[in-house]
């Protein structure tokens, strides 16, 4: 009777605690499902050999900037034939904040505006 009643309340504290866990979308980067360490994305786009093509990569970083996942693509060039082009561009992980100023939707862009003296 002890370990049915044990049994009984350990389910129903279990099934309690998964009902009250929220369910979190994986991070994405550039639209790429990404692990769920993420917190930084990186893209970086660069001519091909031939420059007919753009080869893109979309890399899922975490708190070190260490590659955690990549992804690889390509897509036709809409430049000139004798353009080399180069861009790298990184944005923050807007889904699954992993951390306290993410999980409070801080905004920790820098000021870069006009910086006024007191004294």
């Amino acid at each position: 009777m002890f370990k049915k009643n044990s049994l009984l309340i350990l389910l129903i504290a279990f099934g309690l605690v998964a009902l009250s866990q929220e369910y979190v979308p994986p991070p994405t980067c550039f639209g790429q499902a990404c692990p769920s360490s993420t917190t930084n994305c990186k893209q970086d786009k660069k001519s091909s050999s031939d420059k007919r093509r753009i080869e893109v990569t979309i890399s899922c970083l975490d708190d070190y900037d260490s590659t955690l996942k990549d992804y690889y693509f390509e897509e036709p060039s809409n430049f000139d034939p004798h353009t080399n082009y180069h861009n790298t561009k990184y944005e923050s992980v807007n889904e699954g904040y992993s951390s306290p100023q993410r999980a409070q939707r801080l905004d920790l862009t820098p000021y870069h505006g006009r910086l006024v003296d007191f004294f």
